[in-house]
Formats: C-alpha cells, sequence, structure tokens
C-alpha cells in the first residue's frame, strides 16, 4: 500500500491545520475570559497575564490585546513589543482605519465587532481576520480577541 503513508501525512497536515483554525464562537469565548479576567485581577495584572504569553490568551490564531480609547495598545498576547503602542492611524491592508472603528464601537456600547486583512500570526500572511470587542466596564478601555475566517 504505497497511498497509506502519503493518507496518514495527509490526514496529519490536515489535523494540524484544523487545530489553527479559529471560530467566531471561540473568539467571543476568549474575549469573555479575558474580560472576566480583569474583572478578577484588575486591568495591569491581567494585562500582564496576556501579554507574557500564557497558552489561555494565545490558541494558534486566536489572540487577545487590551486597548484605550487613544489606541494606545495596553496588552497584547501575540506580539509584547505592541504594548504601549499607539495604533490611531494604523491602517489594514485594504487601506481601513480600523481601530478607529474599534473604538467608536467601544465608545458607543458595550461590545463590538470589525472586520480587517490583518497579518496571520501562524502563517505570517495577510488574511480575513475579524476582532469581537468588549468594553472594560468603568473604563475607557476595551478588549478585543482577534480571529481570521
Amino acid at each position: 500500500m504505497k497511498f497509506a503513508p502519503l493518507a496518514t501525512a495527509l490526514a496529519l497536515a490536515f489535523s494540524a491545520f484544523t487545530a489553527q483554525a479559529t471560530t467566531r464562537d471561540e473568539a467571543q469565548a476568549m474575549l469573555k475570559a479575558a474580560l472576566a479576567e480583569i474583572k478578577a485581577k484588575g486591568m495591569a495584572n491581567a494585562g500582564q497575564e496576556f501579554t507574557t504569553g500564557s497558552a489561555n490568551w494565545n490558541k494558534g490564531t486566536l489572540y487577545v490585546f487590551v486597548a484605550d480609547f487613544k489606541a494606545n495598545i495596553v496588552a497584547h498576547s501575540a506580539n509584547a513589543k505592541m504594548v504601549g503602542k499607539n495604533l490611531w492611524e494604523v491602517k489594514d491592508a485594504s487601506g481601513k482605519l480600523f481601530v478607529q472603528d474599534q473604538v467608536r464601537q467601544m465608545q458607543a456600547g458595550p461590545t463590538g465587532a470589525v472586520s480587517m486583512r490583518w497579518m496571520n500570526p501562524a502563517t505570517k500572511q495577510l488574511d480575513d481576520a475579524e476582532v469581537v470587542l468588549g468594553r472594560v466596564p468603568g473604563q475607557e478601555a476595551y478588549v478585543g480577541a482577534v480571529w481570521f475566517k
């Protein structure tokens, strides 16, 4: 059976690919967990936990970040170098000022979502993504959970 090794290799490759795939429901669950973490530990402690790369906050292509209403990144589970950066003028690959869209939505209400064309952390390629958003209660800040379609 010459095809058995090939079939096994393809099955392993497919399972590795699907392990990286995420859904909007998974992003919503991570967002909810991140907001609960902030409520339990405070913004500074939770933000440090998000940024230090805990497996709970960075799962394949799914990750969380925290930003304030001036578009300053407070925490980022996929790229610690983003912390302290201001993204107000950042555009996605299609030219969309997606961070400004996020801030506007969070100023208007407790939840939101913004689509964007962004760098997939698993493939290092531009890809279609969505960030689901939740406002941090009592603060001018929000959490985003990014997932790739």
